[in-house]
């Protein structure tokens, strides 16, 4: 949702609302390829267009992508990244207490709230109800349900594809 959404949805936000956005999209790729080395984070030299993400690659690039955006977007959309990215930080947690589920639902709200800002600027259709996005509402009763997601990520499968067919594939003569 992260990669397929948020940041497609800056990217036409930018397309169509500046004079010059191959020069705003270029700064926001320089500011994300200028993020210092930092235990925790990954660097992206080529800012962040690159052609297959995983959900690593998502996960990282949260990290460092709201405060390369945040100058050229208005506060309403920066709010409902911000709080997308809340929720994500908080489902991805190994243990999840009423505490955590309960900042999870907050941060949803914000979401619900702020992600109108895309309907409004004509970045996306009006009454977003993607099944992705509307997904996100049962998080919490399936977390009480059948407890953390966090080992439902394409982390294991993506690891186990590159060492059963790409690494193979790769000795072969091609």
């Amino acid at each position: 949702t992260f990669k397929d959404h948020l940041v497609a949805w800056v990217e036409a936000y930018i397309r169509g609302h500046f004079p010059d956005p191959d020069t705003i999209l270029a700064d926001i790729d320089h500011c994300i390829a200028a993020v210092p080395s930092f235990p925790g984070l990954r660097r992206f030299p080529q800012g962040h267009r690159f052609k297959q993400w995983t959900r690593d690659d998502s996960k990282a690039l949260m990290k460092v992508y709201l405060p390369a955006v945040a100058d050229h977007l208005p506060d309403k959309m920066v709010q409902a990244i911000s709080a997308f990215m809340d929720f994500c930080y908080i489902v991805c947690q190994s243990s999840l207490d009423e505490g955590s589920l309960a900042a999870m639902k907050i941060a949803l709200s914000h979401f619900q709230t702020h992600r109108t800002i895309f309907e409004e600027s004509g970045v996306h259709a009006k009454r977003i109800s993607m099944p992705c996005i509307h997904a996100l509402q049962h998080y919490h009763h399936m977390i009480q349900s059948f407890g953390a997601p966090n080992g439902l990520c394409s982390s294991i499968t993506e690891s186990k594809h590159i060492q059963a067919v790409k690494n193979p594939w790769r000795r072969t003569n091609q």
